[in-house]
């Protein structure tokens, strides 16, 4: 190995690096050596993607003064990038311990502690990396702009959901169909998560992108409990999708349709 050698540096390390050069104006390179999709879908700020295919040219635009940093799924990759710019004679190199997933929780920890809110449990922040959500946002979407209280609820979690809501989350964020967090809960199916959104003041009748909502959905799906649920909090079956269906019009079962009869 030569003798020129980069430095391993934990996740906090390199962004506290980061902050402290920004502040005193010092330039520096931070580099992302994940796949394009990857990166596209998240990135810290300020990160070009790197490839074999493009270091040559980054080793030969940038001052060998200026610092490196380096990070790519879980910090293994990233040292043999690291290990490139240090040959060429790069006097600071860097490659971050634990890659993404760690400058992401690190970052979700430094935000929380800043608005003044505890930072994501261990149990919600392997549920996001397992979603595929970004651990940088409490609110970040993933695939089909499924936010983490949208899949927390979906799945019943109902830990999570309270984790999420006491974070902070956005109640009323809507997927690419124009869901919320409580149409999804009404899908899972668990009353609790569905009581629980309500009482953090989810909005009863948000209507989809045909027009639906959370009560009409239960009522044409035969969920009878949480059809009464959603009435007792006050739900209005008024509501007519695009077509001009109500409820009562939906309901699949004779337990949702004595339930709304008396909205026709």
């Amino acid at each position: 190995m030569s003798e020129a050698s980069f430095r391993r540096i934990a996740a906090d390390q390199a962004l506290a690096f980061m902050a402290s050069a920004s502040g005193r104006g010092q330039p520096y390179a931070l580099f992302d050596t994940r796949d394009a999709a990857s990166y596209a879908q998240d990135h810290l700020p300020g990160a070009h993607r790197l490839s074999e295919r493009d270091l040559g040219d980054w080793i030969g635009r940038l001052p060998r003064a200026e610092p490196v940093l380096i990070y790519c799924y879980h910090g293994n990759a990233s040292q043999v990038f690291a290990q490139a710019f240090a040959d060429f004679g790069f006097a600071e190199v860097y490659s971050i311990d634990g890659g993404f997933q760690a400058l992401a929780q690190a970052q979700a920890m430094m935000r929380s502690q800043s608005a003044g809110r505890p930072a994501p449990s261990p149990a919600l922040q392997a549920f996001m990396a397992e979603e595929g959500c970004a651990l940088v946002r409490i609110d970040a979407a993933a695939a089909h702009g499924m936010t983490p209280l949208m899949k927390a609820a979906r799945a019943a979690r109902l830990d999570l959901v309270d984790e999420l809501i006491d974070l902070g989350a956005d109640l009323e964020a809507r997927n690419s169909d124009g869901n919320t967090a409580l149409w999804l809960a009404c899908f899972g199916g668990d009353a609790a998560v569905v009581q629980r959104l309500i009482a953090a003041g989810a909005r009863l009748d948000n209507q989809n992108d045909t027009g639906a909502t959370a009560l009409m959905y239960c009522a044409s799906s035969g969920r009878d409990g949480l059809v009464e649920l959603l009435l007792g909090a006050g739900a209005d079956a008024r509501l007519q999708t695009q077509d001009d269906f109500r409820a009562v019009d939906l309901a699949a079962t004779a337990g949702s349709l004595r339930l709304l009869r008396h909205t026709a």
